[in-house]
C-alpha cells in the first residue's frame, strides 16, 4: 500500500541518490551536492543548478512515463480507495521507467527486482490474452512506468538486470490486430535499415514483445526525454491533445538546439518519412526521443510506437460517427504552410534537405519503399498474421509506396 500523502521523493540517476522531489504548493528538485559534473535528471536540468521550481505542474522529464490509458485503469482497480496522484504514480513506478530516472520514498532503500519471465514463454503463447492479464496481476507494481494508451507492461527476462527489459504489448479490443499491425511496421523499419529496438511476434499474433532501448550493453540505463519533454511540454492529461500540437519542423528545430548531430537529424528524416509512408497518423510528440549519457552524448532514440492507423476507423466522441484516419499526428512544416494532409514527394523531399539536412532524400524514401515491400512479402505467409489484417496494410502502404514513384520521375 502506498502512503495517504506523498510529499517527498528521493531521485535516483541509474541507481545513485541524485536529488529530492518535494510538492507542497509547487513541485520543487533540488540536486543533494553541488557538482556540476554529476548526472543530469534532465537535459533541461543540468546539475550546475541546485534548485528548481516547477511551479504546479511536474517536471517535463518526469511526467512523461506516468502510465496513462489502459495501464493508468489498471492501477486504478488495483488501488480502488487510494487517491492517485503524480508523486503515487512515481513512487509505484520506483526504478523501472524507460530511461534512467528512478523515485523512492524518502529515506527508504530500493524495492528488490520481481521474478524473471522467459521471453521464449512468451513468445511461444497461444492464448496471449490470458497471459497478457497474468503479467498485468504480476508485474503491474513493477512494470508501469511507460506510457501510452495501448495495453502495456514491462518484465524482466534478465536476473542480473534490476529493471524490467521486455515491453509487452497486446492489441486493444477496438484496433484489432494492433500487435501485428505494429510488427509489420517494424519489421518494414528493419528492412529499410532504420534503427528499431529488437523486437517479435507471439505464436498467436497478439503480444507485440520489444527489448528496452535504454539500456546499454554494459547494462547502464542511458537517459531517456522524448520530444515533448524536451519542448518543456505537459502532455500527458488524458484529455488533452497537446502532443498533438506542432509540427515534425518545430521537432528537427528542438533537436538542433540540443545540439543533436547531424547525422542523428538524418536518421530523424528517416523516421518521418516512414511514418508519413505508412500512413501512420499517430507520431506525436511523445513518440520522438532522444537517449543520452551526458549533454555531449546525446542521439536520436530507435523509432517505436509506430503504426498504420490508417486501417482503423474512430470517434472524435462517444456515440459519435466512425471516421477514418487521414492525417499526420503533427504538421510537416511549421507556420502558414503546415498542413497535416500526408505530404507530397516535393514537401518531403524539401523537409528532408532543407529542415534535416539529407544530401540525397530521395534515396531514403526509395530505401524506405523497399523495406515496405519486402515487409509485406514476409507477412504474406507468416501464419501469425492474418489475412485481413495482411490486405488492409498492403492497401494502406500502397499510397506511400507512391511516393517512392514519385521521386524517380
Amino acid at each position: 500500500m502506498l502512503p495517504e500523502r506523498i510529499r517527498l521523493l528521493d531521485v535516483d540517476v541509474n541507481g545513485a541518490h541524485s536529488g529530492r522531489l518535494a510538492h507542497a504548493s509547487t513541485y520543487t528538485f533540488d540536486y543533494h551536492r553541488d557538482d556540476a559534473g554529476q548526472p543530469s535528471v534532465s537535459l533541461l536540468m543540468p546539475p550546475g543548478t541546485l534548485h528548481f521550481d516547477g511551479g504546479g505542474a511536474l517536471f517535463p522529464a518526469m511526467d512523461m512515463n506516468l502510465p496513462e490509458g489502459y495501464l493508468f485503469m489498471q492501477i486504478r482497480a488495483f488501488f480502488p480507495k487510494q487517491v492517485i496522484t503524480p508523486m503515487h504514480l512515481l513512487a509505484l513506478m520506483g526504478n523501472n521507467g524507460i530511461g534512467r530516472l528512478g523515485y523512492r520514498l524518502a529515506d527508504t532503500p530500493a524495492a528488490k527486482p520481481p521474478a524473471v519471465v522467459n521471453k521464449a514463454d512468451l513468445l511461444a503463447s497461444g492464448n496471449g490474452p490470458a497471459l497478457f492479464e497474468e503479467l498485468m496481476h504480476a508485474y503491474l507494481s513493477t512494470g508501469a512506468g511507460i506510457s501510452g494508451v495501448q495495453p502495456k507492461i514491462m518484465v524482466p527476462d534478465r536476473a542480473t538486470m534490476p529493471v524490467p527489459t521486455l515491453i509487452v504489448k497486446m492489441a486493444a479490443d477496438r484496433y484489432p490486430g494492433l500487435s501485428a499491425n505494429e510488427f509489420m511496421c517494424l519489421s518494414a523499419a528493419q528492412e529499410a535499415g532504420i534503427l528499431v529496438a529488437p523486437f517479435d511476434l507471439s505464436e498467436d499474433g497478439s503480444l507485440l514483445v520489444i527489448e528496452r532501448f535504454d539500456i546499454a550493453a554494459d547494462g547502464t540505463r542511458l537517459g531517456f526525454e522524448d520530444v515533448a519533454s524536451l519542448m518543456g511540454q505537459h502532455v500527458r492529461d488524458t484529455l488533452s491533445d497537446r502532443k498533438y500540437h506542432g509540427s515534425y519542423e518545430r521537432i528537427a528545430t528542438a533537436l538542433k538546439l540540443i545540439n543533436l548531430p547531424s547525422a542523428e537529424l538524418a536518421r530523424f528524416f528517416e523516421q518521418v518519412a516512414f511514418s508519413a509512408m505508412v500512413r501512420n497518423g499517430d507520431g506525436h510528440l511523445k513518440n520522438f526521443g532522444v537517449l543520452y549519457s551526458g549533454p555531449d552524448d546525446v542521439r536520436l532514440a530507435p523509432m517505436f510506437d509506430v503504426v498504420t492507423t490508417s486501417i482503423y476507423k474512430y470517434q472524435r466522441f462517444e456515440g459519435g460517427p466512425a471516421l477514418e484516419d487521414h492525417t499526420m499526428a503533427l504538421k510537416l512544416f511549421a507556420g502558414a504552410k503546415g498542413s497535416k494532409t500526408y505530404p507530397h514527394a516535393k514537401d518531403l523531399l524539401d523537409f528532408g534537405r532543407r529542415v534535416c539536412g539529407v544530401s540525397d532524400p530521395a534515396a531514403v524514401i526509395q530505401r524506405i519503399a523497399q523495406g515496405m515491400v519486402q515487409a509485406l512479402a514476409k507477412s504474406r505467409t507468416d501464419h501469425r498474421i492474418a489475412a485481413l489484417l495482411h490486405d488492409q496494410m498492403n492497401a494502406a502502404w500502397q499510397s506511400g509506396l507512391v511516393l517512392a514513384r514519385e521521386v524517380v520521375r
